[in-house]
């Protein structure tokens, strides 16, 4: 219940962090750690919305220590680094955060803050998949196992660059869709179209992988029981390339994009949870 409740807080807290970029109030409390110079900032929308981020933040802060003393007490030998590693990565996430409203929100430093929490809630998931006693913390990358792992870290990129194309105001770089500027190749790649149709490219490439892994599933009898997950990835996959249109076709509305991320950390949570009972079973068999 504890890695649950933890995922579902770290979840919130980047489709939050996503919101309040679209709605530019990530300057709204322009100081750190105190907000408009107070504890309890007067109320303005985009002045609760950055206040409240930072709520989420130190609450989802505390889950991930609870989280991280009981899976620290439970794995054995070189597993007991993820929960350090993870308690260590939102330690440097409110550092990066402080220094990117302090620096007025360098287009480097915000992205990296990005990453940042995606890897804090990558360790989380790991921590949720692994309870340390009836599924005992693990790593592999032996058969499909490597492939559910390269899929996800497929999907940590895309994402990673999504925050990129963003925080680069490239997100309108190609204002049509499906096409790039009319074409479907087009003439001139340089700066904020090359970033755009990158991410574009990337989003379709993943979109062949799940279909490719949905066969696969269909069959090879070993994944028989991965193939509900992985119809769910091939969906999500269309559904994302969907809103992505959306995010563009609305000039990106906020809510749009923040959809766009939410259905990206729902297929990267799929991943890991694929993984991880591939993992399992390859443990088990060994």
């Amino acid at each position: 219940m504890l890695g649950r409740i933890t995922v579902a807080l770290f979840f919130l807290l980047l489709i939050w962090g996503n919101l309040v970029a679209g709605m530019k109030a990530g300057m709204a409390c322009p100081d750190w750690p105190l907000c408009q110079g107070r504890l309890l900032p007067p109320f303005r929308l985009d002045i609760w919305m950055e206040f409240m981020h930072r709520v989420i933040a130190a609450t989802a802060t505390v889950f991930l220590l609870a989280l991280g003393y009981v899976r620290f007490r439970s794995y054995h030998g070189a597993a007991k680094a993820v929960p350090l590693a993870a308690v260590g990565l939102v330690a440097a996430e409110i550092v990066i955060g402080g220094f990117a409203v302090l620096l007025e929100l360098p287009l480097q430093l915000t992205t990296i803050h990005f990453v940042t929490g995606l890897l804090v809630f990558i360790s989380v998931l790991y921590m949720a998949a692994f309870d340390g006693e009836k599924e005992p913390a693990g790593f592999s990358l032996k058969g499909y196992a490597l492939l559910f792992f390269g899929l996800g870290a497929l999907i940590f990129s895309q994402a990673a660059l999504g925050a990129y194309v963003r925080h680069a105001q490239a997100g309108l770089a190609c204002p049509d869709f499906p096409t790039c500027l009319g074409h479907w190749l087009p003439p001139l790649l340089d700066g904020p179209m090359r970033i755009h149709f990158s991410h574009r490219l990337l989003a379709y490439l993943i979109l062949i992988t799940t279909a490719i892994l949905y066969i696969a599933a269909l069959m090879d009898e070993r994944l028989r029981r991965q193939r509900k997950p992985a119809l769910f990835l091939v969906i999500t996959g269309i559904l994302q390339i969907g809103v992505g249109a959306g995010v563009v076709q609305s000039g990106l509305n906020f809510a749009a994009t923040a959809l766009h991320l939410a259905v990206a950390l729902a297929m990267l949570s799929a991943l890991v949870w694929m993984w991880a009972r591939e993992v399992i079973t390859i443990s088990n068999q060994g």
